[in-house]
Parts: C-alpha cells; structure tokens; sequence
C-alpha cells in the first residue's frame, strides 16, 4: 500500500480514471478497511464501515463510462507523520447511463488519510457539487 500521504493521494488521482469509467476497484483499494471508515459521496447519505463504504462508493461509478479527469485544485492540506487531509476542488467528465453528451462535474471534497499497518489509507472522504456561493435557503429541508 501507500508508503506516503503524497503516495496514496497520487494513487488515489490515478484510479479517477478507472472510477469514471465504471470501474471503483482502484480507488475502493485507497480506503481503510477498519471499523470507522466514512464516505460522504454527493448521491447518498453518510455511511462507516467497510462493507458500506464499498457498496456506496461503488455504486455511482456504475453509472460512468468514457470519462477522465480535468484537474485538481488543491485549497488546503495539513499532514503529520500519521495523519493528514487535504480539501481541494476534483474536476472532470463522464458520460452517465450512456448519455450522448459528456457530463462535466466539479466536487468539493475534503479527505482524511492515515497511516496504518498495511500504509496510508482514505479513513473519510466528504464530495459535494458546492463549488461556488449560493443562498442560505437551498440548506433548508423545507425548500422543494
């Protein structure tokens, strides 16, 4: 696995590629396998465990096909000799469900990497598709 923070991070840009065209295997290999592994994906409630964080994290790229990344924007990242995160802007494009067009996408994501015996590991990871302001009322539940 992973020697570094920056190591996994890279493998983890890597598999990108592989998850936009229907395959998570790659990036599934970057997570924890520990008890109290997290994903925040932007279709899908929270979820912990390993078993969970497969199925959830699973499920959208089987929706992608033909897709590739455009870039990273790394905002900020802090990293100590066992724990680090990074929060940064992920961009790219995919088709979704065989869609004739290619589907541009850019997620705010914040990852939590940690070291454990087997090397770095993802231990949580938050995306969204808040990329830019918006007004206070799209947060409440009651707004339809």
């Amino acid at each position: 696995m992973a020697a570094t923070f920056d190591d996994v991070l890279n493998a983890f840009n890597a598999a990108q590629h592989h998850y936009l065209n229907g395959d998570p295997g790659p990036a599934r290999a970057m997570f924890s396998r520990r008890d109290d592994v997290t994903l925040c994906n932007p279709v899908g409630p929270p979820c912990r465990g390993p078993e969970m964080v497969d199925r959830a994290g699973a499920e959208p790229s089987s929706h992608f096909s033909d897709g590739a990344v455009s870039g990273f924007d790394e905002i900020s990242r802090f990293v100590t000799d066992d724990l680090g995160y990074v929060v940064r802007i992920e961009r790219g494009q995919t088709h979704i469900d065989g869609s004739p067009e290619l589907v541009p996408y850019a997620l705010r994501v914040t990852m939590i990497i940690r070291q454990e015996s087997e090397g770095w590991r993802i231990a949580h990871r938050h995306a969204d598709p808040i990329t830019a302001p918006r007004p206070l009322d799209t947060i409440s539940e009651a707004r339809g």
